[in-house]
């Protein structure tokens, strides 16, 4: 597995225990420590998620020039 793979498994792991940890249950009570704990996973979950968008960005990238390699590649090895 990439690198690239790895840290977006990581990062939808994340999510999902973000997700979790913010269940409806602990954002029903009016606790100043829950309400605390779900700004806090707010934040991350919102920073959690650019980084996911950077990452898409960078593989299509990536993608795209790997591509653009291959078909060189096939072209020169055509000739």
């Amino acid at each position: 597995m990439s690198r690239l793979q790895d840290a977006t498994q990581r990062l939808a792991d994340a999510v999902t225990r973000l997700e979790k940890a913010a269940s409806a249950e602990a954002l029903q009570r009016d606790d100043p420590e829950v309400r605390a704990q779900r700004d806090r996973l707010s934040a991350e979950l919102a920073e959690v998620q650019a980084e996911n968008a950077r990452l898409r960005e960078t593989n299509e990238a990536i993608a795209g020039r790997l591509d653009a390699a291959i078909a060189k590649l096939k072209s020169v090895l055509e000739a």
